[in-house]
């Protein structure tokens, strides 16, 4: 076991909730929790930013950001922060969750490719300089300001804005490791993107069509009204993998289908895993559309 226990737990409830109804309210959800893990686990960050889907991994201060069991959890290197806990009790049984998570996540990190990806904190109004302030809205905000907010937040990418010049330079940075595995330096290389980006636009128009085709092939089946029953195979998929096989073809996030179906995110990693497999695919849109081809769902 890599992490075995952790020590200076605290629950408290935070300054900002301070009214009885708040507080003597049940099953409200008021506690912040903080506690030191036995070992440094900054080497886990780039394997939980792969495998979380709204995982955000920040530079400074190193530490990473996801909703783990429906709580906020702030993870550094040693120290961790989670809110809000119906009660200390919930804190304490989210703490155990989190340390098999990890425990789990350190034993199956060579089968998780890293995303080094790191969010780098930019002053917000160096981002708003290179956008074109018209609030036009086609980047899905407002403004160009709760744009650029999100932006430095890394809930947005600029490229969102069809506006936004071509940048000047694109860089890859790669990670330099010690011979513990820990990073301990990053070398910025030059890169051209524009070969991937017309490859990724081909395979979008490439699904279009497919999704297409699917739907016109299903009309098709409904109108010549043949008996599907005997046809339908669920590829030995079991009753818990459809309904997050039906949540996937929906569009769902991980940490969506965690909260719908009341399993936490790793456990629908899990499950997204076993339905690759009997499917034999790669992907998720793969797996919905054969899922939808065969009737599965």
């Amino acid at each position: 076991m890599f992490i075995k226990t952790y020590s200076n737990f605290q629950c408290i409830i935070p300054p900002f909730i301070h009214t009885v109804s708040d507080v003597d309210a049940p099953g409200s959800k008021i506690w912040s929790a903080s506690f030191k893990l036995d070992q440094d686990v900054r080497h886990l960050f780039p394997y939980i930013n792969t495998a979380l889907d709204e995982a955000l991994y920040y530079e400074k201060p190193e530490h990473v950001r996801f909703l783990f069991d429906g709580y906020r959890c702030f993870l550094y290197p040693d120290v961790v922060a989670a809110h809000f806990f119906e009660s200390k009790t919930a804190a304490k049984g989210f703490i155990a969750g989190l340390i098999d998570f990890l425990n789990d996540m350190y034993h199956q990190k060579e089968n998780i490719r890293p995303n080094y990806d790191q969010i780098k904190q930019v002053p917000i109004i160096d981002i708003l300089k290179i956008l074109p302030k018209t609030n036009c809205q086609k980047c899905g905000y407002l403004t160009c300001m709760a744009f650029a907010a999100a932006i430095m937040k890394g809930k947005s990418a600029a490229d969102k804005c069809p506006s936004l010049a071509s940048p000047a330079a694109e860089n890859a940075v790669y990670p330099v490791f010690d011979n513990k595995g820990n990073i301990v330096n990053s070398v910025s290389l030059r890169i051209n993107t524009s070969e991937l980006k017309n490859r990724i636009q081909e395979q979008k128009e490439q699904i279009l069509m497919l999704e297409a085709s699917l739907r016109t092939h299903k009309q098709n089946e409904n109108q010549a009204d043949f008996p599907q029953a005997s046809k339908k195979s669920n590829f030995n998929l079991t009753n818990r993998e459809i309904e997050v096989l039906k949540l996937i073809a929906q569009g769902y996030t991980n940490n969506e289908i965690s909260g719908m179906l009341f399993i936490s995110p790793h456990t629908v990693k899990s499950h997204m895993i076993n339905i690759f497999n009997k499917l034999s695919v790669s992907d998720r849109t793969q797996a919905a559309v054969l899922a939808t081809k065969e009737a599965i769902i």
